[in-house]
């Protein structure tokens, strides 16, 4: 695949690190007694919630805006998001000045719409789930001619996600497999991409919710498949279907993949909140919830665990612990 030629050794990875750098956070990966304990394996957590805006997305936006020439970017950006992609974009845009329209379906929670707001971005509610918000998004870009970024089909997208590979995978040494989220596979593809330079022999292993498998579907089907319905309260990966780029990606290059349901995420909150003194949103502790369906005894070397967000409304939280 092109983008793999493109990024084919450790200085193109760094070039693209060295480029975004002032505009992330390396966020820690830490171990983790409980899990460890309880497994019976080095487990350790990789915690972008910790990162600016809360979730990994401003790796893929920031790469994405230094692409794009002042011209290109006079009119404005516009995107469309269950959340955390709007909120990347929305500062990356900020950071150049730039315009930026979300556009979100119902029921986003009400904070992720707050802290796109108070990072200066224009905010439209628009569809019943993700992928109308797209189609009114797409739409929209090309009648007024601003410049549609996609949250996960995009190659600079996944190049920009490809730092948190880089960092994943050279804060443990040589991991025997790291857990990752799977919603449109824009992160995934980009820790793919870091771990075919920098580690290997590591195995990717993605993580879908049950109610939201399209990736899974896809595969079993070996083309796209757009699912008729989504259930999920994990909002960041609750994507119908995958991007084309990431499906090709996802398909040559990721290891395994597992399922989860909403009571092993609901779960799972719990435990990251009370053991590891972690807030996650649902779609981050997919990955953890996901460790109990591991034969962990074919896992030569530590487990890196990656939680993608922290950005769960509040109202979520009082009824995961009511």
């Amino acid at each position: 695949m092109k983008i793999f030629d493109e990024i084919a050794d450790i200085n193109a990875l760094q070039e693209i690190y060295s480029s975004i750098k002032d505009r992330i956070i390396k966020t820690p990966c830490v171990y983790c007694d409980y899990l460890s304990t309880k497994f019976d394996h080095e487990i350790y957590l990789k915690l972008e919630n910790l990162q600016r805006t809360g979730a990994f997305k401003i790796r893929g936006n920031s790469y994405k805006i230094s692409k794009l020439s002042t011209d290109k970017l006079a009119a404005g950006v516009i995107t469309s998001s269950s959340g955390n992609h709007g909120l990347g974009l929305s500062l990356a845009a900020r950071l150049r000045s730039v315009r930026a329209r979300i556009i979100v379906p119902e029921k986003t929670p009400e904070n992720k719409i707050n802290k796109i707001k108070n990072y200066g971005a224009e905010i439209e509610i628009r569809g019943k789930n993700y992928d109308q918000a797209v189609e009114y998004a797409r739409s929209t870009a090309s009648k007024e001619d601003l410049i549609y970024i996609s949250s996960f089909d995009d190659a600079d997208i996944i190049k920009g996600n490809s730092t948190l590979g880089l960092e994943m995978l050279t804060q443990v040494d040589k991991p025997g497999a790291v857990l990752v989220p799977i919603g449109g596979g824009g992160g995934i593809s980009g820790i793919c991409l870091a771990r075919e330079i920098v580690s290997p022999g590591t195995k990717v292993i993605g993580v879908e919710a049950t109610g939201a498998a399209s990736m899974l579907a896809s595969l079993e089907n070996n083309s796209r498949v757009r699912l008729e319905e989504v259930d999920t309260l994990a909002d960041g990966i609750k994507v119908a279907e995958p991007g084309k780029l990431t499906f090709e990606i996802v398909k040559r290059k990721m290891s395994d993949l597992k399922t989860v349901s909403e009571e092993e995420l609901f779960a799972t909150f719990k435990i990251l909140l009370q053991e590891a003194k972690i807030v996650a949103e649902l779609a981050g502790c997919a990955t953890v919830a996901a460790l109990a369906k591991l034969d962990l005894d074919k896992i030569k070397g530590p487990v890196v665990a990656l939680i993608t967000g922290g950005n769960i409304d509040s109202s979520l939280i009082i009824k995961l612990l009511g």
